[in-house]
Formats: C-alpha cells, sequence, structure tokens
C-alpha cells in the first residue's frame, strides 16, 4: 500500500480551509462543524446486521480479511442539523482522507450519496435509500496522491435539506457498482467532517405607521395615509447582525404596480389618488440575507388636510396686549378644531424652539395644552391641527402678553457646606414673599421688604446646579424662575498688595489670606510658581501665607484640604510685579550670522516698567554718562553704541523717574564679533553689471591676509596692507543678493570666525509705472498722460533720458522722491513706446527699459475756470470747454452736460468749443466724443467739473 505522508495531509487540510475563508462575507457569520450524531457500516458477509459506531476506521468498497474472505462495505455518516435552523447556509465542505487504499495503481470510483436515514431493521438485505448521487470521484492509476483527499461542497445539499424542515441528513461512500466487488478498489477513509458557515436572515416586526402613529392596517379597515408618510418596522435579527428594512407599496387593484422603496425621513406618496387603497408590507435584510416578506398592511390614501387654523384661547393668557399670568406661571390653552371631525391631535411650537402634540378628546373635538411660559413680554405660540393621516392645516399664531412677575436673583457664592446668601428683587410691587429653593429640595419662604429680600441656601455638592426662585402675593404663586449656578468649592484668595488694582515692584514683602469655600478644613495646598506647597488652617479655617515679590506675571493655584483627605477646586489668582531693574534688547546682537563688530554701531532698546518714567541713563563702556528721555510709547528710548576695541564691551542703564530717583542698574556685557569687518564702495551696495569693491577690515592684531568666498566659489587669498586691511574688486552680474564670506589670518596662522555677509545688488534698470498699459487702450491723440521713472540705482543716477516713438532724446533731472513724473502727449492710436534710461554723474547708462502702451480715441478737453476734478467758476462764472484729438479725422463733437445734450462742429484741426454756465454749486459731469467723416465714434471721455460755491 502507498501511504501519504502526514505534511501532505496537513497541505491539503490548509487548501480547503483557505477555500471556505474566502467564500466568506467580510463580516462574520455563524460557523461550526456540524456534529455527527452516529454512523455505520454494512458487510456483504453479514446480510442481516450494521455495524453502528465502531471504532475501526470507516471501509469502502472491498477488503480481503486475514481467512482470505471478501468483505464489500458501504458506511453510512449521520449529522444532526438542528443547530441551522431558521438559517441559510452559505459555505459548506464534506471532506475526508483515505486511511488506507488496498491498490493505488487499481482504479476505483468513490461515490457519496444522500440516503434515507439508518434505521433499527437496516441491513445489508435492507440498506438506507438512496435519493441523490452528490459526487463520483475517480481515484487509483494517475491520481496525484494516493491515499487522498476527497471534498465536496454541500451548500446546496444542506439549503435543501433546510427548505424540507430535516433535522438531519445521512451521507453513504461507497465504491461505483461495477467495481464495487473488486478488491483492489477497497479502502478505509477517516471519519469525514462537514463543515458549515450560516446565516440566520432577520424578520420584521411591528408594522405601523408614523407622525402620527397608526397601525399597519386591515383590508377592511386600512389606516389614513398623507402624502408624505412615514412608514415604521422593527428589524429583529436572531444573530445580533445590523438589518436595513426594505418597504414595499402597491394600489390594491394593481400589484403589477409593486416598487420597493427605504423609508428614512419619511416617503412621498403624492403620486396616488386621494381615496386610493394600497398595500403594502416590509422584509428585514443583514449583511448576508434578505429574511422573508412581512404580513401585507393597507393603507388609504388621504390628502386633505384641515381646512382652518384651530381656535385658541386662554382665561390666564388672553390674546393680545393685555398682560397675563407671569413667568414660569403654567397655563391651560384650549385649542378647538371648530367641529372639523378630521381633526384628531394638536401640534405646537414656540418662539424658543419647544414643540410639542396633544391628541383631541375625540375626533373633531378640544384639547387642552398646558404651557409654561419662561421669560417675559410677548410669547408666541403656534398651533395646527393635524387629521388621522398626518396632514396639518393651517397654523394659527397665538400672540400673548406674559407679565413679568418672576424674581430676579444673584447668589453670593460661598462654596459648599456653608451658608451662601441669595438676592431676590420683586418686579411686581404686589410681591409680598419669595421663595427660593435647591432643585429636588425643600423651599424656603422670605418676606418681601420694599420689593427686595435676602436668604441663605447651602449648597452639598459642587458642580451645576438648579435654584428655583418664586414671587408670591401673599399665598399665591405669580412668578418663577430657574437659576443655573455653578457650584465650586474653590477657596477664596486675596492679597492686599498683590493684585491687579496694585502693581508691587519686586522685592515687596506681602501676604495671601487662604478662606474656606467648604466646611471642616484644615489645610491649604497652593502653589505659587514653582512647587506646591502646605499651609495649615487656623481655628477659622482661614491661612495666610508671608511672600517677597520677585519679577513678573504669577499664577497661584490653591486648593483646601479637608479633615477626611479630600481636596476643593482650584482657585486661580494671577498678578503682576513689576521689575524695578531696566530691560535691554538689541535686534542687532539677534542675528544667527553675527553682524556685529568692532567700529559698528549696536541697535539697543531700553525699557522699563516703572511708573512716572521720565528717561533712562547709560555709561558705555567706561565713558561719559549719556542721559535719553523715554518715548511716549510704552516707557521705551532706543540708543545706538559702537564698540572700539574687542573682548568684554559693557552698557550700564538706570532708569530715571519723575520724583529724581533713580532705578537699579542694568549691566550688560558682550564680545564684539571678531570676524573682519566688510563695507562696500558704493556705501549702499553694488549694482548689477557695475564694478564695485569690497574692503576687510580686521579687528585682530599683526593680520597677514585674507581668505574669502564670494557668492559660494572658491575660497580666494589676499594680503592685508599695515593697516589690517585689504580690497577687492567685482562686477556682480544680476540684482538681489550675494553671499560674501571671509576670514583674516594672522602672521602665527591663528584665523579669526568666519562672517558671512549679504550684500545687496541693486536693480540698474529704470521702472516705468502709468494709468497707460498694454492692454486696456486709454486717453487718446493729444491727451497728456503722466508717467513715473524710479530707480534702485540712486544717489548714482541723476538723470533720466527717454525717447516717445523713437522721437528725439528728451533729458529729465531725477527728482527728490522716489518717482520722476514726465508727461507724454500721444500722437498717434494704438500702440506707443517709451524707451528710457538713467544716466550716472560719471556718464554711466543704466539698460534700456522699453514700456509699450496702447493710447485710444478718447477726446481731449480742457477749461482753465473749470478744471477737471478741481473746485472752479461759481454760480453764474462761465466758463470755456476745448474739445481736441482723441483722434485723426475729427468732424464734430458731441456732448452732454448737466442732462442737456448738444453736438459743435470741429475745425480743420479737429477743434471746436463750448461755453457754459452753472447756475448753482454744483458737481456735474461733461460727456465728450467725435464723430469722423465716416460716421464713426471715438471713445467718450468724462470730464468732472466742480463748481465752487459763492
Amino acid at each position: 500500500m502507498k501511504r501519504i505522508g502526514t505534511a501532505m495531509l496537513v497541505s491539503a487540510v490548509g487548501v480547503a480551509a483557505a477555500v471556505l475563508a474566502t467564500g466568506q462575507p467580510a463580516l462574520a457569520a455563524t460557523s461550526a462543524n456540524l456534529p455527527l450524531s452516529s454512523w455505520a457500516y454494512l458487510d456483504s458477509q453479514s446480510p442481516k446486521a450494521k455495524f453502528v459506531n465502531p471504532t475501526v476506521p470507516p471501509p469502502v468498497g472491498t477488503l480481503v480479511d486475514s481467512a482470505n474472505n471478501a468483505h464489500t462495505y458501504r458506511s453510512y455518516f449521520t449529522y444532526d442539523l438542528t443547530q441551522l435552523k431558521g438559517a441559510v447556509v452559505h459555505s459548506s465542505y464534506l471532506y475526508t482522507f483515505e486511511n488506507a487504499v488496498t491498490d493505488c495503481n487499481s482504479p476505483a470510483t468513490i461515490e457519496v450519496w444522500r440516503t434515507a436515514a439508518v434505521k433499527d431493521n437496516t441491513t445489508w438485505k435492507n440498506p438506507p435509500a438512496e435519493l441523490e448521487k452528490l459526487v463520483s470521484a475517480n481515484r487509483g492509476k494517475g491520481s496525484y496522491y494516493c491515499p487522498g483527499y476527497l471534498g465536496i461542497d454541500m451548500v446546496s445539499v444542506l439549503n435543501a435539506a433546510l427548505s424540507r424542515h430535516e433535522k438531519s441528513v445521512t451521507l453513504e461512500y461507497r465504491i461505483t457498482a461495477t467495481q464495487e466487488t473488486d478488491p483492489h478498489a477497497g479502502r478505509t477513509i477517516e471519519r469525514p467532517t462537514l463543515s458549515s458557515t450560516s446565516n440566520r436572515p432577520p424578520t420584521v416586526s411591528d408594522l405601523h405607521l408614523a407622525g402620527p402613529d397608526r397601525p399597519c392596517g386591515t383590508l377592511n379597515k386600512p389606516s389614513p395615509a398623507a402624502a408624505w408618510t412615514s412608514f415604521k418596522a422593527t428589524a429583529n435579527d436572531p444573530d445580533g447582525d445590523y438589518a436595513t428594512v426594505l418597504y414595499a407599496i402597491w394600489p390594491v387593484d394593481h400589484p403589477d404596480q409593486r416598487r420597493e422603496f427605504h423609508d428614512y425621513y419619511g416617503t412621498d406618496l403624492s403620486q396616488y389618488a386621494d381615496g386610493a387603497l394600497l398595500a403594502w408590507q416590509a422584509r428585514a435584510s443583514d449583511y448576508y440575507d434578505p429574511g422573508p416578506w412581512s404580513k401585507v398592511c393597507y393603507i388609504v390614501m388621504d390628502k386633505t388636510a384641515p381646512a382652518n387654523p384651530p381656535n385658541v384661547s386662554s382665561n390666564i393668557y388672553p390674546e393680545g396686549n393685555t398682560p397675563g399670568g407671569g413667568t414660569g406661571i403654567k397655563g391651560k390653552f384650549r385649542l378647538d378644531s371648530g367641529g372639523d371631525r378630521d381633526v384628531v391631535a394638536f401640534a405646537w411650537r414656540d418662539s424658543m424652539g419647544y414643540y410639542g402634540q396633544v391628541p383631541a378628546r375625540h375626533p373633531g373635538g378640544a384639547a387642552i395644552l398646558e404651557y409654561t411660559p419662561q421669560r417675559a413680554w410677548f410669547a408666541d405660540l403656534y398651533i395646527t391641527a393635524i387629521d388621522a393621516a398626518g396632514n396639518r392645516g393651517p397654523e394659527k399664531d397665538y400672540r400673548f402678553w406674559v407679565a413679568d412677575t418672576a424674581p430676579s436673583a444673584q447668589v453670593d457664592m460661598n462654596g459648599v457646606g456653608l451658608p451662601s446668601t441669595i438676592h431676590l428683587t420683586a418686579p411686581k410691587p404686589e410681591t409680598t414673599a419669595f421663595g427660593y429653593q435647591i432643585k429636588g429640595s425643600p423651599e424656603t419662604r422670605v418676606p418681601a421688604v420694599g420689593g427686595k429680600a435676602t436668604g441663605h441656601v447651602t449648597f452639598a455638592a459642587t458642580g451645576d446646579t438648579e435654584v428655583i426662585v418664586s414671587s408670591y402675593a401673599k399665598n399665591k404663586l405669580i412668578g418663577q424662575d430657574t437659576l443655573r449656578i455653578w457650584v465650586t468649592d474653590a477657596p477664596g484668595v486675596e492679597s492686599a498688595e498683590f493684585n491687579f488694582e496694585n502693581e508691587q515692584i519686586a522685592g515687596k514683602v506681602g501676604s495671601f489670606k487662604f478662606t474656606p469655600h467648604n466646611s471642616d478644613v484644615v489645610a491649604y495646598e497652593y502653589l505659587l510658581d514653582d512647587a506646591w506647597q502646605t499651609v495649615q488652617a487656623a481655628a477659622d479655617n482661614t491661612a495666610v501665607v508671608q511672600w517677597t515679590a520677585t519679577a513678573g506675571w504669577h499664577a497661584m493655584y490653591v486648593r483646601s484640604i479637608k479633615a477626611d483627605g479630600s481636596k476643593s477646586f482650584e482657585n486661580y489668582y494671577q498678578f503682576r510685579v513689576l521689575n524695578p531693574v531696566p530691560s535691554l534688547y538689541s535686534p542687532t546682537l539677534q542675528h544667527l550670522d553675527r553682524i556685529d563688530g568692532v567700529g559698528l554701531p549696536v541697535q539697543f532698546y531700553l525699557s522699563s516698567e516703572l511708573p512716572n518714567l521720565s528717561g533712562f541713563a547709560y555709561r558705555f563702556d567706561g565713558g561719559a554718562e549719556v542721559v535719553v528721555h523715554d518715548s511716549a510709547w510704552w516707557n521705551t528710548a532706543e540708543i545706538y553704541v559702537t564698540p572700539v576695541h574687542t573682548g568684554d564691551n559693557t552698557l550700564i542703564v538706570e532708569a530715571l523717574l519723575s520724583d529724581g530717583t533713580r532705578s537699579p542698574q542694568q549691566t550688560f556685557t558682550w564680545k564684539p564679533f571678531e570676524g573682519p569687518v566688510v563695507t562696500t564702495d558704493p556705501p549702499n551696495g553694488g549694482a548689477a553689471a557695475q564694478p564695485m569693491t569690497l574692503t576687510f577690515r580686521s579687528v585682530l592684531p599683526n593680520t597677514k591676509e585674507f581668505r574669502y568666498s564670494l557668492e559660494f566659489s572658491e575660497y580666494q587669498t589676499v594680503a592685508a596692507g599695515p593697516d589690517g586691511t585689504a580690497t577687492v574688486s567685482f562686477t556682480p552680474q544680476w540684482n538681489g543678493w550675494f553671499s560674501t564670506r571671509v576670514v583674516s589670518i594672522a602672521q602665527d596662522g591663528t584665523q579669526s570666525p568666519e562672517r558671512v555677509m549679504t550684500v545687496p545688488v541693486r536693480d540698474t534698470r529704470v521702472s516705468v509705472w502709468s494709468q497707460y498699459n498694454e492692454w486696456v487702450p486709454r486717453g487718446g491723440i493729444g491727451v497728456p498722460g503722466d508717467f513715473s521713472f524710479s530707480t534702485a540705482w540712486t544717489p548714482e543716477v541723476v538723470e533720466y533720458h527717454y525717447r516717445f516713438n523713437g522721437g528725439p532724446e528728451l533729458t529729465v533731472p531725477i527728482a527728490d522722491s522716489w518717482n520722476t513724473l514726465v508727461t507724454l502727449v500721444p500722437d498717434r492710436n494704438g500702440l506707443n513706446t517709451l524707451t528710457v534710461q538713467g544716466r550716472t554723474a560719471d556718464g554711466r547708462l543704466s539698460p534700456v527699459t522699453e514700456y509699450a502702451f496702447q493710447v485710444g480715441t478718447m477726446p481731449y478737453v480742457y477749461s482753465e475756470v473749470y478744471p477737471e476734478g478741481t473746485p472752479g467758476g461759481g454760480p453764474g462764472v462761465e466758463g470755456r470747454f476745448e474739445f481736441s484729438g482723441g483722434t485723426a479725422g475729427i468732424t464734430s463733437f458731441e456732448y452732454e452736460i448737466g442732462g442737456v445734450a448738444g453736438t459743435v462742429d470741429a475745425d480743420a484741426q479737429g477743434r471746436a468749443s463750448i461755453t457754459w454756465t452753472p447756475t448753482e454749486a454744483t458737481g456735474v459731469y461733461l460727456v465728450v466724443k467725435g464723430r469722423k467723416a465716416d460716421g464713426g465714434t471715438t471713445d467718450e471721455v468724462w470730464y468732472y467739473i466742480s463748481v465752487k460755491s459763492a
């Protein structure tokens, strides 16, 4: 016999398991091996017997015993299906392994049958009926493995058995009839395993309609349904899976019009006619299976809403402007449908967002709404009638005036377990008493004296607490309100010295007093700037802590400790202490790459927190005292000092006060950077494509040379002169910034720190700005336009040279301001070109800037008496307005001024004029356009005339 190795058997099992796993849904279903309730085999040598649950490997086919007798066997296996009741099988596998095979080279066909059950009278002569062949598997010669593996998909078999409501299934293993008696085909197998992965589908219950709630309805008594109706059903999943509900609806007389839908927020039934009879049902589905459809329910369409708004009345809160009731006083409102028998309920809402519904006593009857206003002044209730289908009629806005009767109240919080004081004030003079109570506790009443009262309330716990306050006229409740109060037991902290009203100066000695906000305080813990500390409470449960002030903002946290060790909430107390010593800040010394050095000014800002500051006095490096006045902004002053040597440099500063006294000194010492000092020529940085010079100056003695790099190039060396300096000339090609790195090297080889310096390189080109541009045509022939020239190449540039449309070169000196204005008069429409260069005092020229712009056809308007946009003339003062230019070929000008239009002919040069005399001081537009001989017109010009008052 040929046997398969254990490793190969394990591999085969793994393949089967993998197939099962990948066939399952992503979410869990119930997976199990079904119980083998019994197994038996039949033996041809014992034709009147059966062998049940023997302890031998199940035999299949013909095997020869030791006495050379041939036995033909069939094996039967019965599996319990009761655990699958009500389930749907999604995957199932019946598998086994051959235990021993008589002849692996002999062909054999193994058959698996579903059979009738093995019974008491089952024998070889009376075997179970074979009902369904499940598989015929060829084994033997040519098989990949021998002994081998046999697996069968059982999903359809099990689901069919469950549909027949069978509690078990019996399976037969045998050799096909033509080979069954061949002893070469005999074999034994392992008891088969029957796996299953199954799911029990959900069901639905409690079918009804919602908003308002109605039963699912019967054919004889259908539930009314509106055009928008909410269908409801409860999904019940035996496995606890999430289930969704699907609904179906159809006209009773047209089942072919059935449609299915999900109802999340209601369903639109407007396509069905009023009075239509509809059937509906529901079905639930989980992740795997749909359940059965429910019973059929019935509805009848009712699309007619109540026609009229309800009548609303109240004795205590009458409609209109008469004050009634009071804040917090419950009122009864009678809601009446006016006899409309379709009305079964009333919906209400108020202007604060509260809402609800009350049923009518009977269809068409009235209802009583109990409503308590929460605030005084006008209130609105919006009431609508609802019929049995949920249709809502018109809304009634019932506006009424709530009398201001509830007391105003304020609680002085004293903590937990200690009496807090409540202050009550009445808005109504008829108030004789107040009541107050912590919600859920008995009420305390106090008499009102002059419309006011005080009382004491003791809170038992921290947290958000409701206190109900009431007003009474004798014993009648006339107003009520609810206060929401945050109850805290954090201790009180007070200090006469350290608070926001008094800013003390560092060194001041003061104290803090801690007061209890709960009972039985034995100590306090406090945190002031560093570690928590503990102080014992005195006999009155308070404690005092002494403290010597240090400068700055301080935060103190304090909590009390009770005898049982419990701790209160923390109190946060903040205050500020002034620093008497002035502060120094130097932006010069803050750079990552040091920019200071010997001979370079250092900027300092001096500031003081002291009141009555008048200025500062400082001494730099042992020199004479210098006094500066503080600025009007934040008690500061700005100074510059220039170190003249390496090593320690010291700045000493004092704040000067208006009473003649001085603050303590602030001393600041630093070492100037010892990297070489770099200066440029020109002093304000180089210019693109222009030669410039860098001068390196060493601040260390005996310097023989400098090693430097320009714009991250290779390092070079230049010898130092006797004065410790060297110069390097070069021409930067691009504007912007470039980097210089330089170190000085002494005769003995000692190197200074490397100075890294970014040197500005200015753009030599001229920038041009104007309202004229290349994209939008502006102005016209003869219309002056302003152009602004500017350059960063200053002070070298002293004048601008420019040409307009290739004309003669013109010159204008550079202005003192950042830009220089020139006025140009275009002589052509369309594209115009302006070219500009800057010229230095020594005759160097900048690159040419070309500025192109589009010129339109707008005429030029001029008036000496009424210049554009400038107040001129006056009422009764005639003004002359001259029209010209715009474009060639103008024969006339059309104009409108002050609402009066006109036309004036142009002369041979295309010029014309009009006069206009205003009658009042005003502002008007003169709109002018030219007309050419061919009928075409120019662009319009809007000329604003401002007439001065007399």
